[in-house]
């Protein structure tokens, strides 16, 4: 390569990254507001935290906080969003779809474990002093845990192993079960009771999705 080529090739190198990094600024703004959120909401409440914290805690202009989320209210339910997913993810790592049965203990300890970990965050996003905004948040969080659960069960849907279930309406409930354990055991409990939650909610779930025994069955019949 000639000089001057060599000299053209130093020219564009940099045109060709700026528009590359331009793009990915807006992204690490975002994810910093992210994690300032989940750090201040956590140790200081959500009323608590104004604006212009995040915004200082995140190293960016307060206007900036608003180019991304519509209202501090948005930045929580992205928070909340972020932790479904997260629990969800958790929850299903390494489990195999083409298993006859869901590992349920399994799956629950790694959920149990997740909410264990975030600590204040479970408490925050557990308890609504603001019935408006708390709500959304909630469901934003729900809405990714039963997402995640209603796909699982259509995929196992049919197995010899599991009873006849209708995925949505079962991903529902037993949503509806394994947040109540988990409330009762990280936020008004201390956690101290971690493995008898766990194996009752164990317990409940396998008693959803197995079928019952023969025995059961005519124990029940009139």
């Amino acid at each position: 390569m000639t000089s001057a080529a060599r000299a053209v090739r130093r020219k564009q190198l940099p045109g060709r990254a700026r528009p590359l990094i331009r793009r990915r600024e807006p992204e690490r703004k975002r994810e910093r507001l992210l994690e300032a959120a989940r750090s201040l909401f956590a140790e200081r409440g959500y009323d608590a935290t104004t604006t212009a914290q995040l915004a200082r805690e995140a190293g960016v202009a307060e206007g900036t906080v608003f180019h991304h989320f519509p209202s501090k209210r948005a930045l929580l339910e992205a928070v909340a969003g972020e932790y479904g997913r997260g629990l969800a993810e958790r929850m299903f790592a390494g489990v195999d779809a083409t298993a006859s049965a869901p590992a349920a203990e399994a799956m629950l300890r790694r959920a149990f474990a997740y909410v264990r970990e975030q600590g204040a965050l479970s408490r925050l996003l557990a308890l609504t002093p603001d019935p408006t905004g708390w709500k959304a948040a909630r469901a934003a969080s729900r809405r990714e845990i039963v997402s995640a659960l209603a796909s699982a069960f259509s995929a196992w849907h049919g197995r010899e192993s599991l009873r006849e279930f209708d995925p949505q309406i079962t991903a529902e409930l037993l949503y509806a079960l394994v947040e109540a354990a988990l409330t009762e055991c990280f936020v008004y409990g201390d956690g101290s009771r971690e493995e008898e939650y766990l194996r009752e909610t164990v317990a409940c779930v396998e008693g959803a999705l197995l079928p019952r025994s023969p025995t059961t069955h005519a124990r029940s019949s009139p």
